[in-house]
């Protein structure tokens, strides 16, 4: 079942158990008294081989805000219920976008469509960014997160002159994360460190999800840096003069016999050096 912006307390489902450790009751008070908590997906389940009863959410954490700049404001929520016994067992992990929410919590058994979002209220966003998300949220674990950055910043270009407070109609909003991530098993010809970038427009009620390929970590953090400004896009995945598919390409059958043809028909008369300049990486 899939109930977004239920309550919170209605979605954990533990008012008559006791939780199993002292773990538990802190994780669980994290979220249980919080206004704030938004349950975006929720699957409920029984679990065919235990007694135990479970539940994965998917939520947003608005207390996030007022926490260490930059924090994630997105969790998973994986609740184990034993009746029989009358407790529970409370797990959850942080996370920068739903996305990787899923992910976590597919990893523990959720069904992927269960905790999907959907409905109507939700912000609208196109193809490649529901391709991307699905891709993230059941890729395991081939991405291992370097960093992430979530900015909800809503500024004031009147305040911010000297002047008296804008009109509402005139802040600016400033609604988007940036995911550093390792690609632990890139295809052949892809960068090996990624950036994810969700860009919110926050009046337009909609989104777009993207990655771009760098070659280490640093050139990823130095992209961050001028994350979604006009003159600053994401790079291709692909690596444009790739050792690993270069390789593939002087190895090649066809390729090499393109060439020797090549050779044949457009020898230069000269000496002189004729290899061709390849674009760099943007």
């Amino acid at each position: 079942m899939t109930d977004p912006l239920l309550d919170i307390d209605a979605a954990l489902q533990v008012e008559d158990l006791e939780a199993q450790t002292y773990e538990d009751d802190r994780r669980w008070a994290e979220f249980a008294f919080e206004q704030l908590i938004d349950v975006l997906a929720v699957q409920h389940t029984t679990n065919p081989h235990t007694p135990l009863t479970e539940s994965f959410l998917v939520v947003h954490d608005g207390t996030m805000t007022w926490d260490i700049p930059g924090s994630d404001q997105v969790a998973g929520i994986h609740v184990q219920r034993d009746p029989a016994a009358g407790t529970f067992r409370l797990e959850y992990e942080r996370a920068p976008i739903v996305a990787l929410a899923q992910n976590w919590l597919v990893s523990r058994g959720a069904d992927p469509a269960q905790v999907a979002l959907h409905g109507e209220h939700l912000p609208t966003t196109d193809q490649a960014t529901r391709d991307l998300e699905q891709h993230l949220a059941q890729a395991g674990d081939r991405y291992r997160i370097a960093n992430s950055y979530t900015s909800d910043l809503v500024l004031d270009p009147g305040r911010a002159a000297g002047g008296p407070p804008s009109a509402a109609e005139d802040l600016v909003y400033d609604f988007s994360t940036w995911i550093i991530a390792e690609d632990r098993r890139p295809e052949p010809g892809q960068h090996p460190v990624r950036v994810f970038f969700e860009d919110v427009d926050y009046l337009g009620h909609s989104y777009t999800l993207r990655e771009g390929g760098f070659p280490d970590l640093d050139a990823a953090y130095e992209w961050t840096l001028r994350a979604g400004e006009p003159d600053n896009p994401l790079p291709p995945v692909e690596a444009v003069s790739s050792p690993r598919s270069a390789a593939a390409r002087a190895t090649s059958p066809a390729t090499a016999a393109a060439s020797t043809a090549a050779d044949v028909v457009a020898a230069p008369p000269s000496t002189a050096d004729t290899t061709a300049s390849r674009p760099r990486a943007k």
